[in-house]
């Protein structure tokens, strides 16, 4: 029996001549043979490039597995040139771990004799190659982290809390506006106007009031001129004029009776005396007429009523006027109401007394406020003409005043005419919020004045 001895084989890795494509520069090659280690090239046509071993070299690997290329790039430095026998060999410098991996995985089932099927391999694939540790958790105090609480989760956490909150509170709004209470839009702010009015037929002779501009009370506004008074005044005085002439007249008749009788109580004297008592009785008369018409002149001038503002002006310097007619509307500065046009259906939901919440909106302001008043929306003079009215008031005709709860100081901010938004309580959680409310401002109010008022000095020992 003869025994035959094998060299061990130096080789570090398997070959394997299964085909292989290697890309370079654009160019495509085919591997000989190939391992872990490197591969070797029988096509090799570029000899004359002046390489030499050791220079590193970019290939694109590609390995045909069922119908399947398994692609990837791989750094191969050159280990052997030799034209004349044609051999070009490369051997791979950095093969990762998923890729040296795979590799040695389809080498291993060919030599094996037995290919695992592509889902085998595609899963070795796409599976970790980085090992759990196997290092145990650090338990010395010393090795532990001062803060064990993540701040990523911490922050993350505040976020979602907040947005949280904040859908939850617009939730609680749209069912508050919408289910819990009444909003109405159509409402505006309302003082007193008052109408002014011409006495007498005449002529504007001198405006002495600007519009929109505050006023106290016995400012002269308008003062208008009357004709026929002037007529009166002049006839008046011709009149006084013409008695006066009587009165010189009889004086001289009566002096001329003395020196002619010689005596005072003759009866000629006496009668001329009588006339001159009835002339001057005449003439005082006349002056008090005169003085009245002068009275009644001064009276035309047109006075503000109070303290406030000429709001509008119908007729200006120089109008021809007439005996009651309307020359403008003046609003005092009292303390506005706010006055709301609902629908029959709303106003069943309001009663009297009802405490509501008004929002000024071009001050972004909030005040509260009770119902006064809920009555029919009629004209019932002409200063109400050039109050608020809204544009369906076909649809909206019941009216509700709603007196405001607010300081003396906010009175001078609110002007007739602004537009507010009106929101009534019409549920128990509603009428729970604003009673929260008006009671909240009732103590901020009695704290307030007790601040205000001034201490008393402390005896002194």
């Amino acid at each position: 029996m003869e025994i035959t001895r094998e060299k061990a084989c130096q080789r570090l890795h398997h070959r394997v001549a299964t085909p292989l494509n290697l890309y370079n520069d654009g160019r495509g090659y085919t591997a000989v043979d190939w391992s872990l280690g490197g591969f070797r090239v029988s096509n090799w046509d570029r000899w004359n490039n002046e390489l030499k071993a050791g220079d590193p070299l970019s290939w694109k690997f590609e390995l045909p597995f069922q119908g399947f290329m398994i692609a990837f790039d791989v750094v191969a430095r050159v280990v052997r040139i030799d034209s004349e026998k044609g051999q070009f060999a490369c051997q791979f410098i950095d093969l990762d771990e998923r890729q040296a991996e795979l590799m040695k995985h389809f080498i291993e089932q060919l030599i094996r004799g037995a290919m695992t099927p592509l889902k085998d391999t595609i899963l070795r694939i796409d599976s970790p190659v980085t090992p759990v540790s196997t290092e145990p958790n650090p338990s010395p105090l010393e090795q532990l982290p001062v803060s064990r609480i993540p701040t990523r989760m911490v922050l993350m956490s505040v976020v979602y809390i907040t947005l949280g909150f904040g859908l939850l509170s617009l939730l609680m709004v749209t069912v508050y506006d919408n289910f819990l209470s009444l909003k109405v839009n159509t409402a505006a702010t309302s003082t007193p106007v008052e109408s002014i009015v011409s006495m007498v037929d005449g002529r504007i002779t001198r405006v002495a009031s600007i519009v929109d501009q505050q006023i106290v009370e016995g400012t002269t506004l308008l003062t208008i001129e009357s004709p026929q008074l002037i007529k009166q005044i002049a006839d008046s005085k011709s009149n006084i004029e013409q008695k006066k002439l009587e009165l010189e007249a009889q004086r001289k008749r009566y002096t001329l009776a003395i020196e002619t009788s010689g005596s005072v109580t003759s009866k000629e004297s006496r009668l001329l005396e009588i006339d001159i008592d009835l002339i001057e009785q005449e003439v005082r008369l006349a002056m008090q007429d005169l003085l009245a018409f002068y009275a009644y002149q001064e009276d035309l001038s047109v006075l503000a009523p109070g303290d406030g503002r000429l709001v509008h002006l119908l007729h200006e310097r120089g109008a021809v006027i007439k005996r009651g007619e309307t020359l403008g509307f003046f609003e005092r500065n009292e303390t506005p109401v706010v006055d709301v046009f609902v629908t029959d259906q709303e106003a069943r939901l309001i009663h009297l007394d009802q405490i509501t919440q008004v929002h000024l909106l071009s001050l972004d302001q909030h005040w509260l406020g009770y119902v006064s008043d809920i009555m029919k929306d009629t004209l019932l003079a002409p200063s109400q003409e050039y109050a608020y009215r809204p544009d369906n008031v076909s649809q909206r005709s019941i009216k509700v005043r709603i007196k405001l709860k607010m300081g003396d100081t906010d009175r001078v901010k609110l002007r007739s005419g602004l537009p507010v938004e009106v929101r009534f309580a019409t549920s128990q959680i509603s009428q729970a919020v604003l009673n929260y409310l008006s009671n909240k401002e009732l103590s901020n109010k009695e704290h307030s004045q007790i601040d205000a008022q001034p201490m008393s000095p402390q005896p002194t020992l």
